[in-house]
Protein backbone atom coordinates (compact mmCIF):
# COMPACT_ATOMS: atom_id res chain seq x y z
CA UNK A 1 0.00 0.00 0.00
CA UNK A 2 1.32 3.73 -0.99
CA UNK A 3 2.14 5.42 2.34
CA UNK A 4 2.63 8.67 0.90
CA UNK A 5 -0.62 8.48 -1.58
CA UNK A 6 -3.70 10.94 -1.45
CA UNK A 7 -5.89 11.19 1.14
CA UNK A 8 -8.85 8.38 0.76
CA UNK A 9 -6.23 6.53 -1.90
CA UNK A 10 -6.17 3.73 0.58
CA UNK A 11 -9.35 3.25 1.50
CA UNK A 12 -10.10 2.90 -2.40
CA UNK A 13 -7.48 0.25 -2.52
CA UNK A 14 -8.95 -1.54 0.15
CA UNK A 15 -12.35 -1.12 -1.43
CA UNK A 16 -11.11 -2.30 -4.83
CA UNK A 17 -9.35 -5.71 -3.13
CA UNK A 18 -12.86 -6.29 -1.98
CA UNK A 19 -14.69 -5.85 -5.26
CA UNK A 20 -12.23 -8.05 -6.82
CA UNK A 21 -13.49 -10.88 -4.14
CA UNK A 22 -17.05 -10.12 -4.81
CA UNK A 23 -16.95 -10.15 -8.80
CA UNK A 24 -15.16 -13.92 -8.18
CA UNK A 25 -17.70 -14.63 -6.45
CA UNK A 26 -20.66 -12.99 -8.19
CA UNK A 27 -23.87 -14.08 -8.48
CA UNK A 28 -22.86 -15.67 -4.62
CA UNK A 29 -21.84 -12.35 -3.12
CA UNK A 30 -20.54 -12.48 0.45
CA UNK A 31 -21.46 -9.13 2.33
CA UNK A 32 -22.71 -7.92 5.68
CA UNK A 33 -24.38 -4.66 5.74
CA UNK A 34 -24.73 -2.23 8.34
CA UNK A 35 -28.44 -1.90 8.51
CA UNK A 36 -29.95 -5.27 10.73
CA UNK A 37 -33.48 -5.67 11.65
CA UNK A 38 -32.51 -8.83 13.69
CA UNK A 39 -28.81 -9.06 15.09
CA UNK A 40 -26.33 -6.12 16.44
CA UNK A 41 -23.58 -6.23 13.43
CA UNK A 42 -20.45 -4.99 13.74
CA UNK A 43 -19.57 -2.99 10.31
CA UNK A 44 -16.22 -4.62 9.25
CA UNK A 45 -13.48 -2.53 9.67
CA UNK A 46 -9.45 -2.51 8.47
CA UNK A 47 -6.74 -2.09 10.83
CA UNK A 48 -4.60 -0.22 8.32
CA UNK A 49 -7.26 2.91 7.99
CA UNK A 50 -8.14 5.12 9.82
CA UNK A 51 -11.46 5.83 10.50
CA UNK A 52 -12.81 8.01 7.69
CA UNK A 53 -10.70 6.23 4.92
CA UNK A 54 -12.73 2.76 6.76
CA UNK A 55 -16.02 4.68 6.30
CA UNK A 56 -15.32 5.26 2.76
CA UNK A 57 -14.25 1.99 2.10
CA UNK A 58 -17.08 0.12 3.27
CA UNK A 59 -19.34 3.23 1.56
CA UNK A 60 -17.74 2.00 -2.08
CA UNK A 61 -18.14 -1.88 -1.35
CA UNK A 62 -21.95 -1.52 0.00
CA UNK A 63 -22.86 0.80 -3.20
CA UNK A 64 -21.07 -2.04 -5.47
CA UNK A 65 -23.10 -4.96 -3.87
CA UNK A 66 -26.62 -2.80 -3.63
CA UNK A 67 -25.65 -1.79 -7.66
CA UNK A 68 -24.11 -4.32 -9.05
CA UNK A 69 -26.19 -5.04 -12.46
CA UNK A 70 -26.71 -1.41 -12.89
CA UNK A 71 -23.44 -0.40 -12.47
CA UNK A 72 -22.72 -3.34 -15.73
CA UNK A 73 -25.41 -1.51 -17.69
CA UNK A 74 -24.14 1.82 -17.42
CA UNK A 75 -20.58 0.97 -18.00
CA UNK A 76 -21.47 -2.11 -21.30
CA UNK A 77 -22.11 1.30 -23.63
CA UNK A 78 -18.61 2.27 -22.88
CA UNK A 79 -16.44 -1.41 -23.61
CA UNK A 80 -15.34 -2.73 -26.80
CA UNK A 81 -16.01 -6.18 -25.79
CA UNK A 82 -18.50 -7.85 -24.11
CA UNK A 83 -18.05 -7.81 -20.16
CA UNK A 84 -17.85 -11.53 -19.44
CA UNK A 85 -14.67 -11.24 -21.45
CA UNK A 86 -13.36 -8.85 -19.06
CA UNK A 87 -10.58 -10.17 -16.58
CA UNK A 88 -11.41 -9.60 -13.34
CA UNK A 89 -9.35 -7.37 -11.90
CA UNK A 90 -10.66 -4.88 -14.81
CA UNK A 91 -14.27 -5.54 -13.80
CA UNK A 92 -13.72 -4.90 -10.29
CA UNK A 93 -11.74 -0.97 -10.95
CA UNK A 94 -14.24 -0.51 -13.40
CA UNK A 95 -16.95 -1.50 -10.47
CA UNK A 96 -15.51 0.22 -7.55
CA UNK A 97 -14.78 3.62 -9.91
CA UNK A 98 -18.05 3.92 -11.13
CA UNK A 99 -19.99 3.27 -8.14
CA UNK A 100 -18.17 5.97 -6.64
CA UNK A 101 -18.78 8.39 -9.77
CA UNK A 102 -22.58 7.60 -9.67
CA UNK A 103 -23.53 6.61 -6.54
CA UNK A 104 -21.46 8.41 -3.60
CA UNK A 105 -21.97 12.41 -4.63
CA UNK A 106 -19.29 13.41 -2.45
CA UNK A 107 -16.13 11.96 -4.07
CA UNK A 108 -14.35 13.74 -6.96
CA UNK A 109 -14.77 11.80 -10.06
CA UNK A 110 -11.06 12.47 -11.04
CA UNK A 111 -9.99 10.95 -7.84
CA UNK A 112 -12.33 8.08 -8.05
CA UNK A 113 -10.48 7.56 -11.67
CA UNK A 114 -7.21 8.05 -10.93
CA UNK A 115 -7.16 5.26 -7.93
CA UNK A 116 -9.29 2.45 -9.97
CA UNK A 117 -6.45 3.15 -12.99
CA UNK A 118 -3.27 2.91 -10.25
CA UNK A 119 -4.83 -0.17 -8.60
CA UNK A 120 -5.17 -1.85 -12.08
CA UNK A 121 -2.29 -0.84 -13.16
CA UNK A 122 -0.52 -2.80 -9.93
CA UNK A 123 -3.06 -5.49 -9.79
CA UNK A 124 -2.42 -6.51 -13.62
CA UNK A 125 -0.21 -4.57 -15.70
CA UNK A 126 -0.20 -1.00 -17.23
CA UNK A 127 -1.88 -1.29 -20.33
CA UNK A 128 -4.82 -2.85 -18.01
CA UNK A 129 -4.78 0.77 -16.57
CA UNK A 130 -5.29 2.35 -19.77
CA UNK A 131 -8.36 0.75 -20.19
CA UNK A 132 -9.59 1.31 -16.87
CA UNK A 133 -9.12 5.51 -17.84
CA UNK A 134 -10.26 5.70 -20.99
CA UNK A 135 -14.35 3.93 -19.73
CA UNK A 136 -14.19 5.68 -16.29
CA UNK A 137 -13.65 9.22 -18.20
CA UNK A 138 -16.65 8.17 -20.00
CA UNK A 139 -18.87 7.09 -17.35
CA UNK A 140 -18.58 10.50 -15.81
CA UNK A 141 -18.87 12.30 -18.80
CA UNK A 142 -22.00 10.36 -19.08
CA UNK A 143 -23.96 11.63 -16.07
CA UNK A 144 -25.75 14.40 -17.51
CA UNK A 145 -27.88 15.71 -14.39
CA UNK A 146 -29.47 14.56 -11.00
CA UNK A 147 -32.70 15.05 -10.47
CA UNK A 148 -34.10 16.06 -7.36
CA UNK A 149 -36.78 13.70 -4.92
CA UNK A 150 -40.02 14.80 -6.04
CA UNK A 151 -43.09 13.44 -7.99
CA UNK A 152 -42.20 14.03 -11.55
CA UNK A 153 -38.87 12.35 -10.72
CA UNK A 154 -41.11 9.62 -9.57
CA UNK A 155 -43.19 9.66 -12.62
CA UNK A 156 -39.50 9.28 -14.33
CA UNK A 157 -38.42 6.42 -12.13
CA UNK A 158 -41.21 4.33 -13.29
CA UNK A 159 -41.73 4.83 -16.65
CA UNK A 160 -39.78 1.86 -18.46
CA UNK A 161 -39.69 3.33 -21.39
CA UNK A 162 -37.02 5.26 -20.34
CA UNK A 163 -33.14 4.01 -20.38
CA UNK A 164 -31.85 6.99 -19.14
CA UNK A 165 -32.66 7.20 -16.32
CA UNK A 166 -30.50 5.79 -12.67
CA UNK A 167 -33.32 5.83 -9.26
CA UNK A 168 -30.96 6.80 -6.35
CA UNK A 169 -31.90 5.32 -2.87
CA UNK A 170 -33.03 9.04 -1.30
CA UNK A 171 -35.72 9.76 -4.12
CA UNK A 172 -33.18 11.76 -6.80
CA UNK A 173 -32.25 9.84 -10.08
CA UNK A 174 -29.28 10.62 -12.69
CA UNK A 175 -30.40 11.58 -16.11
CA UNK A 176 -27.48 9.68 -18.11
CA UNK A 177 -26.71 11.19 -22.26
CA UNK A 178 -27.03 7.65 -23.41
CA UNK A 179 -29.38 5.21 -23.38
CA UNK A 180 -27.73 2.45 -21.09
CA UNK A 181 -30.43 0.33 -20.08
CA UNK A 182 -32.54 -2.78 -22.39
CA UNK A 183 -35.76 -1.92 -24.36
CA UNK A 184 -37.03 -5.05 -22.63
CA UNK A 185 -39.17 -3.75 -19.75
CA UNK A 186 -38.07 -6.78 -17.34
CA UNK A 187 -34.56 -6.58 -18.36
CA UNK A 188 -34.87 -2.54 -18.18
CA UNK A 189 -36.74 -2.80 -14.37
CA UNK A 190 -33.62 -6.03 -13.69
CA UNK A 191 -30.43 -3.49 -14.57
CA UNK A 192 -31.92 -0.62 -12.92
CA UNK A 193 -32.81 -1.86 -9.39
CA UNK A 194 -29.97 -4.15 -9.84
CA UNK A 195 -32.09 -7.67 -9.19
CA UNK A 196 -31.69 -10.58 -11.12
CA UNK A 197 -33.54 -10.83 -14.24
CA UNK A 198 -35.34 -13.80 -13.32
CA UNK A 199 -36.15 -12.93 -10.00
CA UNK A 200 -37.88 -9.70 -11.65
CA UNK A 201 -39.67 -12.02 -14.20
CA UNK A 202 -40.96 -14.32 -11.10
CA UNK A 203 -42.27 -11.34 -9.06
CA UNK A 204 -44.28 -10.55 -12.48
CA UNK A 205 -45.77 -13.39 -12.82
CA UNK A 206 -46.58 -13.59 -9.33
CA UNK A 207 -47.30 -9.82 -8.45
CA UNK A 208 -47.74 -8.52 -11.67
CA UNK A 209 -45.25 -5.58 -13.00
CA UNK A 210 -46.91 -2.48 -11.17
CA UNK A 211 -46.16 -4.23 -7.51
CA UNK A 212 -43.05 -5.92 -9.19
CA UNK A 213 -42.02 -2.02 -9.62
CA UNK A 214 -42.67 -1.29 -6.50
CA UNK A 215 -41.28 -4.20 -5.05
CA UNK A 216 -37.86 -3.43 -6.98
CA UNK A 217 -38.01 0.16 -6.01
CA UNK A 218 -38.88 -0.51 -2.47
CA UNK A 219 -35.37 -2.64 -2.78
CA UNK A 220 -33.33 0.51 -3.40
CA UNK A 221 -33.73 2.20 0.00
CA UNK A 222 -31.60 2.47 2.59
CA UNK A 223 -33.02 0.52 5.00
CA UNK A 224 -32.73 2.20 8.53
CA UNK A 225 -31.68 0.70 11.75
CA UNK A 226 -35.85 -0.06 13.93
CA UNK A 227 -35.44 -0.30 17.30
CA UNK A 228 -37.71 -1.75 19.91
CA UNK A 229 -38.56 -2.87 23.76
CA UNK A 230 -39.46 -6.32 24.60
CA UNK A 231 -42.93 -4.45 26.17
CA UNK A 232 -43.45 -2.32 23.84
CA UNK A 233 -44.43 -4.90 21.17
CA UNK A 234 -46.64 -7.29 23.38
CA UNK A 235 -50.18 -7.48 21.91
CA UNK A 236 -52.49 -5.36 23.48
CA UNK A 237 -55.42 -6.76 21.14
CA UNK A 238 -55.89 -10.17 18.93
CA UNK A 239 -57.61 -8.24 16.03
CA UNK A 240 -54.72 -5.35 16.12
CA UNK A 241 -51.63 -7.35 17.49
CA UNK A 242 -49.55 -4.53 16.62
CA UNK A 243 -50.59 -2.24 18.70
CA UNK A 244 -47.69 -1.63 21.97
CA UNK A 245 -49.21 -0.26 25.02
CA UNK A 246 -46.19 2.58 25.26
CA UNK A 247 -44.02 4.15 22.88
CA UNK A 248 -40.12 3.51 22.16
CA UNK A 249 -37.37 5.31 24.11
CA UNK A 250 -37.28 9.05 24.10
CA UNK A 251 -33.74 9.06 23.14
CA UNK A 252 -33.27 12.43 20.89
CA UNK A 253 -31.35 9.58 18.70
CA UNK A 254 -34.26 7.59 17.92
CA UNK A 255 -37.13 9.14 15.87
CA UNK A 256 -40.49 7.47 16.00
CA UNK A 257 -41.97 5.24 13.69
CA UNK A 258 -45.39 5.07 12.22
CA UNK A 259 -45.98 1.62 13.87
CA UNK A 260 -46.64 2.62 17.60
CA UNK A 261 -43.52 0.97 19.85
CA UNK A 262 -41.24 1.33 17.23
CA UNK A 263 -37.82 4.18 16.50
CA UNK A 264 -35.73 5.09 13.76
CA UNK A 265 -31.59 5.01 14.76
CA UNK A 266 -30.44 7.95 13.63
CA UNK A 267 -27.35 7.84 15.60
CA UNK A 268 -23.80 6.49 14.76
CA UNK A 269 -22.78 3.19 15.38
CA UNK A 270 -20.91 3.31 18.33
CA UNK A 271 -24.01 5.48 19.91
CA UNK A 272 -26.03 2.67 19.15
CA UNK A 273 -23.59 0.62 20.59
CA UNK A 274 -23.36 2.29 23.81
CA UNK A 275 -27.67 2.48 24.03
CA UNK A 276 -28.14 -1.09 23.30
CA UNK A 277 -25.35 -2.35 26.07
CA UNK A 278 -26.98 -0.10 28.86
CA UNK A 279 -30.52 -0.38 27.77
CA UNK A 280 -30.58 -4.37 27.19
CA UNK A 281 -34.12 -4.29 27.02
CA UNK A 282 -33.66 -2.59 23.46
CA UNK A 283 -34.13 -5.04 20.62
CA UNK A 284 -32.98 -4.00 16.84
CA UNK A 285 -35.94 -5.55 15.16
CA UNK A 286 -38.29 -4.33 12.29
CA UNK A 287 -41.84 -4.17 12.84
CA UNK A 288 -42.74 -7.41 10.62
CA UNK A 289 -40.19 -9.57 12.40
CA UNK A 290 -41.30 -8.28 16.12
CA UNK A 291 -45.14 -8.92 14.55
CA UNK A 292 -44.60 -13.14 14.30
CA UNK A 293 -44.34 -13.56 18.21
CA UNK A 294 -46.39 -10.46 19.36
CA UNK A 295 -49.66 -10.86 17.00
CA UNK A 296 -49.36 -14.63 17.50
CA UNK A 297 -48.49 -15.47 21.00
CA UNK A 298 -52.10 -13.61 22.24
CA UNK A 299 -53.64 -16.41 20.46
CA UNK A 300 -52.27 -19.45 22.28
CA UNK A 301 -54.65 -21.18 24.77
CA UNK A 302 -52.53 -21.01 27.37
CA UNK A 303 -49.20 -20.08 28.60
CA UNK A 304 -46.09 -22.11 27.37
CA UNK A 305 -43.77 -24.14 29.82
CA UNK A 306 -41.28 -25.33 27.26
CA UNK A 307 -40.70 -23.41 23.86
CA UNK A 308 -38.12 -24.70 21.61
CA UNK A 309 -36.35 -21.83 19.13
CA UNK A 310 -35.00 -23.83 16.72
CA UNK A 311 -33.46 -21.75 14.33
CA UNK A 312 -32.92 -19.05 17.02
CA UNK A 313 -30.00 -16.90 15.13
CA UNK A 314 -29.03 -14.03 17.42
CA UNK A 315 -31.83 -14.41 19.38
CA UNK A 316 -34.17 -11.89 18.64
CA UNK A 317 -37.66 -13.34 18.89
CA UNK A 318 -35.98 -15.56 21.99
CA UNK A 319 -35.97 -12.43 23.82
CA UNK A 320 -38.76 -11.51 23.04
CA UNK A 321 -40.36 -15.20 23.80
CA UNK A 322 -38.79 -14.90 27.21
CA UNK A 323 -40.41 -11.37 28.05
CA UNK A 324 -43.75 -12.67 27.02
CA UNK A 325 -43.47 -15.76 29.06
CA UNK A 326 -41.45 -15.35 32.07
CA UNK A 327 -42.47 -18.41 33.49
CA UNK A 328 -41.27 -20.70 30.41
CA UNK A 329 -37.99 -22.73 29.66
CA UNK A 330 -37.03 -21.77 26.39
CA UNK A 331 -34.66 -23.89 24.40
CA UNK A 332 -32.83 -22.16 21.82
CA UNK A 333 -30.53 -23.60 18.89
CA UNK A 334 -28.64 -22.31 16.09
CA UNK A 335 -25.63 -24.42 14.50
CA UNK A 336 -24.17 -20.96 13.30
CA UNK A 337 -21.16 -20.64 16.24
CA UNK A 338 -20.88 -17.18 16.05
CA UNK A 339 -24.62 -17.12 16.66
CA UNK A 340 -25.17 -19.74 18.83
CA UNK A 341 -22.03 -17.80 21.14
CA UNK A 342 -24.91 -14.47 20.99
CA UNK A 343 -27.13 -16.96 22.51
CA UNK A 344 -25.31 -18.06 25.29
CA UNK A 345 -25.21 -14.29 26.49
CA UNK A 346 -28.63 -14.15 26.35
CA UNK A 347 -28.82 -16.36 29.67
CA UNK A 348 -27.20 -13.83 31.65
CA UNK A 349 -30.59 -11.47 31.58
CA UNK A 350 -33.04 -14.25 30.92
CA UNK A 351 -32.42 -17.32 33.17
CA UNK A 352 -35.19 -19.42 30.57
CA UNK A 353 -33.26 -19.26 27.90
CA UNK A 354 -31.22 -22.91 28.08
CA UNK A 355 -28.98 -22.53 25.22
CA UNK A 356 -28.55 -26.18 23.74
CA UNK A 357 -26.94 -28.29 20.38
CA UNK A 358 -29.65 -29.22 18.17
CA UNK A 359 -29.15 -32.79 18.78
CA UNK A 360 -29.87 -31.97 22.53
CA UNK A 361 -32.96 -30.31 21.82
CA UNK A 362 -34.16 -33.32 20.27
CA UNK A 363 -33.30 -35.18 22.36
CA UNK A 364 -34.82 -33.43 25.44
CA UNK A 365 -37.75 -31.87 23.77
CA UNK A 366 -38.94 -34.34 21.86
CA UNK A 367 -42.67 -34.50 22.19
CA UNK A 368 -43.07 -31.89 24.90
CA UNK A 369 -42.59 -28.69 23.47
CA UNK A 370 -45.94 -25.85 24.39
CA UNK A 371 -44.47 -24.19 22.13
CA UNK A 372 -41.79 -24.32 18.49
CA UNK A 373 -40.98 -21.51 16.38
CA UNK A 374 -39.62 -21.94 13.47
CA UNK A 375 -38.16 -19.12 12.04
CA UNK A 376 -36.60 -21.19 8.96
CA UNK A 377 -34.05 -20.22 6.17
CA UNK A 378 -35.70 -18.44 3.02
CA UNK A 379 -34.81 -16.43 -0.02
CA UNK A 380 -34.79 -13.57 1.79
CA UNK A 381 -36.98 -11.84 -0.84
CA UNK A 382 -38.77 -9.97 1.42
CA UNK A 383 -35.42 -7.87 3.18
CA UNK A 384 -33.71 -7.41 -0.01
CA UNK A 385 -33.01 -3.77 1.05
CA UNK A 386 -30.91 -4.80 3.55
CA UNK A 387 -29.66 -7.62 1.77
CA UNK A 388 -28.54 -6.73 -1.43
CA UNK A 389 -26.42 -9.34 -1.85
CA UNK A 390 -29.36 -11.74 -2.17
CA UNK A 391 -31.04 -10.16 -4.87
CA UNK A 392 -28.71 -11.95 -7.56
CA UNK A 393 -29.17 -15.41 -6.18
CA UNK A 394 -32.65 -15.91 -7.10
CA UNK A 395 -32.95 -18.95 -9.33
CA UNK A 396 -35.49 -22.37 -10.01
CA UNK A 397 -33.34 -24.10 -8.99
CA UNK A 398 -31.88 -22.10 -5.24
CA UNK A 399 -35.50 -21.75 -4.75
CA UNK A 400 -36.02 -25.62 -4.92
CA UNK A 401 -32.91 -25.96 -2.97
CA UNK A 402 -34.08 -23.45 0.03
CA UNK A 403 -37.74 -25.47 0.13
CA UNK A 404 -35.91 -29.08 0.54
CA UNK A 405 -34.02 -27.31 3.42
CA UNK A 406 -36.87 -25.81 5.26
CA UNK A 407 -38.79 -29.36 4.94
CA UNK A 408 -35.13 -30.73 5.93
CA UNK A 409 -35.74 -28.29 9.08
CA UNK A 410 -39.58 -28.62 9.90
CA UNK A 411 -40.62 -32.49 9.68
CA UNK A 412 -38.30 -33.51 11.84
CA UNK A 413 -39.32 -30.62 14.29
CA UNK A 414 -42.78 -31.47 14.40
CA UNK A 415 -41.83 -34.48 16.60
CA UNK A 416 -40.79 -31.77 19.51
CA UNK A 417 -44.44 -30.45 19.62
CA UNK A 418 -46.91 -31.84 22.59
CA UNK A 419 -50.61 -32.64 21.78
CA UNK A 420 -52.38 -29.64 21.55
CA UNK A 421 -48.59 -27.62 21.10
CA UNK A 422 -48.40 -25.08 18.78
CA UNK A 423 -45.83 -24.32 15.74
CA UNK A 424 -45.19 -20.57 14.58
CA UNK A 425 -43.80 -20.73 10.81
CA UNK A 426 -42.22 -17.48 10.34
CA UNK A 427 -39.59 -16.57 7.24
CA UNK A 428 -38.23 -13.39 5.99
CA UNK A 429 -39.80 -13.66 2.27
CA UNK A 430 -42.39 -13.09 0.22
CA UNK A 431 -42.41 -16.29 -1.91
CA UNK A 432 -45.47 -18.63 -1.59
CA UNK A 433 -44.09 -21.41 -2.82
CA UNK A 434 -41.70 -20.74 0.60
CA UNK A 435 -44.57 -20.10 2.72
CA UNK A 436 -48.08 -20.39 2.01
CA UNK A 437 -47.03 -24.19 0.18
CA UNK A 438 -45.16 -24.99 3.22
CA UNK A 439 -47.70 -24.70 5.78
CA UNK A 440 -50.34 -26.29 3.94
CA UNK A 441 -47.93 -29.27 3.43
CA UNK A 442 -46.86 -29.19 6.96
CA UNK A 443 -50.72 -29.12 7.70
CA UNK A 444 -51.23 -31.91 5.61
CA UNK A 445 -48.34 -34.56 6.24
CA UNK A 446 -48.84 -33.89 10.41
CA UNK A 447 -52.60 -32.94 10.93
CA UNK A 448 -51.70 -29.35 12.00
CA UNK A 449 -54.97 -26.87 12.10
CA UNK A 450 -53.92 -24.10 10.82
CA UNK A 451 -55.13 -20.89 12.72
CA UNK A 452 -53.99 -18.02 11.14
CA UNK A 453 -51.47 -16.76 8.58
CA UNK A 454 -50.12 -13.43 7.11
CA UNK A 455 -48.06 -12.48 4.39
CA UNK A 456 -46.78 -8.84 4.80
CA UNK A 457 -45.39 -6.91 1.67
CA UNK A 458 -42.33 -4.48 2.22
CA UNK A 459 -43.50 -1.01 2.56
CA UNK A 460 -41.61 2.45 1.60
CA UNK A 461 -40.08 3.25 -1.20
CA UNK A 462 -36.87 5.93 -2.11
CA UNK A 463 -37.57 9.12 -0.65
CA UNK A 464 -40.21 8.08 1.52
CA UNK A 465 -39.54 8.89 5.27
CA UNK A 466 -37.75 6.24 7.53
CA UNK A 467 -41.18 6.24 9.18
CA UNK A 468 -42.63 3.70 7.00
CA UNK A 469 -40.40 1.51 6.33
CA UNK A 470 -40.65 -2.40 7.13
CA UNK A 471 -39.54 -5.33 5.59
CA UNK A 472 -41.64 -8.00 3.71
CA UNK A 473 -42.51 -11.57 5.82
CA UNK A 474 -44.72 -13.86 6.68
CA UNK A 475 -45.71 -16.38 9.45
CA UNK A 476 -48.46 -18.59 10.55
CA UNK A 477 -49.64 -20.59 13.30
CA UNK A 478 -50.65 -24.40 14.06
CA UNK A 479 -52.26 -26.38 16.31
CA UNK A 480 -51.01 -29.72 16.91
CA UNK A 481 -54.31 -31.42 17.88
Amino acid sequence: MNRDAPVGYAAREVALERVLAQALRFPDLAYAGAASSDARIEPRDDARLDPRDAALARAIEHAVVRRYLTLIACIRPHLTKNWPLLEKPVQAALLGGAAQILFLDRVPAAAAVDASVEWTKRRLRPGAGGLVNAVLRKVAASVAERLPACEETRALIADQTRRNIVPLSDGSALRLSIDAFSEDAAANLSERTSHARELILHWIGAFGFRETTRLALHDLSEAPIIVTTSTDVRATDAHNPAAPSTEVSSDSSIEPHEERGFGVWKGSHSEMTAMLAAHPEVRVQDPTSAMTVASLAPLLPRAPQLIVDLCAGRGTKTKQLAELFPNATIFATDPDDARFAALAELRHRHPGIKPLSPQSVFREAAGKADLLLLDVPCSNSGVLARRPEARYRFSKARTAAVIELQQKIADPAIGLVAPGGAVIYATCSIERAENESQVKRLASRFGLTLAVERSIMPAGLPGDSPRVYRDGGYHALLWRT
